[in-house]
């Protein structure tokens, strides 16, 4: 089995995207993007995706074919960051807070590859609510944070850099009467029995695109579980918007996820580093604010990328 980096790049950026069309809107011409992911298929042995009339989905091995890319890319990424730097022997602590989404979601795999490059590095965590992270910014009790910068309040005194814009989309359970509209807008979900997440102030958030479109959700239930708010739209309880940064398509126990991408214009989740404006960051901030310069905003890879902001 011999497969290149073009192609892998190419199979991650229809995935992301959801149509050879978006893919391959950076210059690519579609037939090389199609040629490059039946390639990888052929390779593979297995079809990473299912081609519908909407576009293109990921199929179960597509979707485990995903993250292994993701990782190869990263190895790559970090590999290259590696050879330009030459203060990988920096040593000392570094103080880190995390929202509870970025923690569950985001946090794991960078500071796994972060700890690679920067072995002699101390890194510790502290998980709490945006508030309290802001103030302990401010207190200088935490050297940088990895949050949902969409989210921050405090611009005037707290300065951030966007990493991630995670899309979000409509999920609903398999076969669902929306999945057969052309056009699915949030007033066809406002219709619909609507579950609301509540972490990371996501109710304030999402209601404010609801309000912006003059409409109210009709939500029979609230949660702060993430899993639970899988299964009960696998299994057709409701319908929720989220990010594309924490959706799988399958719940615990086994039962399918679908997405719809929505006419009106959703916000963006925004995810990156925030630190206090007027203080200078110390050797270890400034390491992870350059590795993840190098790893996210060069464009290698996103949550769907593009978009607007907030959750």
């Amino acid at each position: 089995m011999s497969f290149t980096l073009r192609q892998i790049r190419y199979f991650v950026a229809v995935a992301e995207n959801g149509k050879v069309s978006a893919a391959a809107a950076v210059g690519i011409s579609p037939s090389s993007v199609t040629t490059a992911v039946q390639e990888l298929e052929d390779q593979l042995g297995v079809s990473l995706f299912e081609r519908h009339r909407r576009g293109l989905k990921l199929t179960y091995e597509g979707n485990r074919f995903l993250q292994h890319s993701h990782n190869i890319m990263a190895a790559v990424s970090a590999a290259r960051y590696a050879l330009n730097q030459r203060q990988t022997d920096i040593d000392g602590t570094l103080s880190i807070g995390v929202t509870i989404t970025v923690a569950g979601y985001f946090l794991t795999p960078l500071l796994a590859r972060f700890k690679k490059s920067f072995p002699n590095i101390e890194v510790r965590i502290v998980e709490q609510g945006r508030t309290a992270i802001e103030r302990k910014l401010m207190e200088g009790k935490l050297d940088i944070a990895l949050v949902l910068t969409s989210n921050i309040r405090n611009t005037t005194d707290i300065a951030h850099e966007t990493l991630v814009r995670s899309y979000r989309r409509l999920w609903t359970p398999p076969n669902h009467p929306v999945l057969e509209l052309d056009e699915v807008t949030l007033a066809d979900v406002a219709e619909l029995p609507y579950i609301q997440l509540m972490i990371d102030e996501a109710r304030t958030t999402h209601l404010a695109f609801w309000k912006k479109a003059g409409l109210t959700p009709n939500t029979i239930f609230q949660t702060e579980s993430v899993e639970a708010m899988r299964s009960l739209v696998a299994t057709g309880a409701g319908v929720t918007i989220l990010s594309d940064m924490v959706y799988r398509p399958w719940s615990l126990e086994g039962d399918r996820i679908e997405l719809v991408t929505l006419a009106d214009e959703i916000p963006s989740m925004n995810v990156g580093l925030a630190w206090r404006r007027e203080s200078t960051l110390g050797d270890t901030a400034q390491a992870l604010l350059e590795y993840c310069r190098m790893e996210y905003v060069s464009g290698r890879r996103s949550f769907r990328t593009e978009g607007a902001s907030s959750e």
